[in-house]
């Protein structure tokens, strides 16, 4: 049972990091398809909105059928719907062609987030689920890592899409021979102890799981935060390389290097995050949100630092040792909420409407990230069109991006206050249950 529980796991993860390599295998290439097609910085910023727009909203739908259908099957049916057309971008031969087959694949990639995240909180107890979820946000960091390697060294833009997407027409289908489908709810104490008395959880989603989403204080919050938040990872993700080659004349292999450094400490960030989460937790009642509030500020700070910092458009190796060290030292902080945010979430909805609240928080929490793109490329015309050189105009769009985890990082206050509440309200509605449930056997 440990075996096949883990070898899922590490089958769920490799599924998820070819899932998001595709999400970062543009940006390091926009200058070349804008110069390929003859489109500008709004209209390659297009692409990538529409791409996490899509797969943003269609998490309702996914989410929604992970509660009542086998999530096995769906992620199945997912990594086709999304691999398929993330092949065929390969050959494209025109702008219409690229932004119509982004957006199929966006269908496909909604997928993996409603369903892997439902299914690490049905295999981990609460005190490891913040664990279990710095394993999937690492997966998806790594993902995001090597689609900036493919695109970064591979001299074809096209190529990339063909190497992400094939490995997973293997891994799905091994995923669903090997994984089990977890029991709902079994990574609660009271629901797994009435499943080893053999009472069965027979409660089903509801159509008022969306409204009751929404009367749920720290799903309000859960949501506000992730719009906020998510707005400077959509404008320095797809923007850094073309700052970095316009600002500080870096090549696109250089640039996207650097980018790779950073991107490696929020990765380092989302596994680290995920542990200390758990333990905050265990120490303090709310400690998780403490610590995710705090990295955040934290984090946006170093952050912008790290962009007005002139590093040379050659660096040095003592260059690249600063860069390396400041970003796993500091700027993995701004990656913390990765993990901890859906621990939370898992800890204040009940397990059948899990799926759906997932969809839900997906889709809020994708709005900044999928304006991203597209409000970079209009923040860079418009401190254009003002007098701004280009390189300043760059430089301003990416740091204004930044200002948005200062309200961000407010509400994790309102968070540590409210959700501990709102998690002893799920624990007494699930011990009521089970009472029903023994007493009708």
């Amino acid at each position: 049972m440990y075996l096949r529980k883990s070898l899922s796991v590490i089958l769920l993860v490799l599924i998820a990091v070819f899932f998001m390599a595709d999400q970062n295998l543009l940006p390091p290439n926009y200058q070349f398809i804008m110069k390929e097609f003859g489109i500008s910085e709004v209209q390659i910023g297009l692409v990538s909105s529409i791409f996490v727009a899509t797969s943003a909203v269609i998490t309702i739908l996914w989410g929604f059928l992970a509660d009542v259908v086998s999530r096995k099957k769906l992620l199945l049916i997912g990594v086709y719907l999304g691999e398929i057309p993330c092949f065929l971008t390969a050959f494209v031969t025109n702008y219409w062609q690229l932004l119509f087959l982004r957006l199929l694949t966006g269908i496909g990639i909604g997928s993996i987030i409603p369903i892997a995240y439902t299914l690490i909180a049905d295999m981990y107890e609460e005190a490891k689920r913040g664990r279990g979820y710095g394993y999937i946000s690492t997966a998806f960091g790594i993902g995001i890592l090597l689609g900036m390697i493919l695109a970064g060294v591979i001299p074809s833009w096209r190529l990339p899409f063909i190497y992400v997407s094939v490995p997973n027409w293997i891994l799905a289908p091994l995923f669903y021979i090997v994984a089990e489908e977890p029991k709902k709810g079994a990574g609660e104490k009271v629901l797994r102890e009435a499943y080893e008395k053999g009472i069965e959880y027979t409660y089903k989603i509801s159509l008022s799981a969306i409204k009751k989403s929404f009367e749920t204080v720290t799903n309000i919050l859960i949501f506000a935060q992730g719009i906020f938040g998510t707005v400077p990872w959509g404008v320095l993700v797809y923007w850094l390389v073309s700052f970095l080659m316009i600002t500080r004349g870096m090549t696109k292999e250089t640039a996207t290097i650097t980018l790779l450094l950073l991107g490696i400490a929020t990765v380092i960030g989302n596994f680290i995050g995920g542990f200390l989460g758990d333990y905050a937790e265990k120490k303090k009642r709310g400690g998780r949100a403490i610590l995710t509030g705090l990295a955040i500020f934290v984090g946006m700070i170093v952050t912008i630092f790290i962009l007005v910092y002139p590093l040379p458009s050659n660096p040095t190796l003592t260059d690249w040792i600063f860069i390396g060290l400041y970003s796993i030292g500091l700027i993995q902080l701004v990656s913390f909420a990765s993990p901890n945010v859906p621990a939370i979430i898992s800890q204040v909805n009940l397990p059948e409407d899990r799926g759906t609240v997932f969809g839900i928080f997906n889709i809020l929490d994708n709005v900044g990230r999928a304006i991203g793109p597209v409000l970079g490329g209009a923040l860079i015309e418009y401190f254009r069109s003002i007098g701004y050189s280009n390189p300043d105009a760059y430089l301003w769009a990416l740091i204004v991006s930044t200002l948005f985890w200062i309200p961000c990082s407010l509400i994790w206050i309102f968070i540590y206050k409210k959700y501990p509440e709102d998690r002893d309200e799920i624990i007494r509605i699930l011990e009521e249950r089970i009472k029903v449930l023994s007493k009708a056997r």
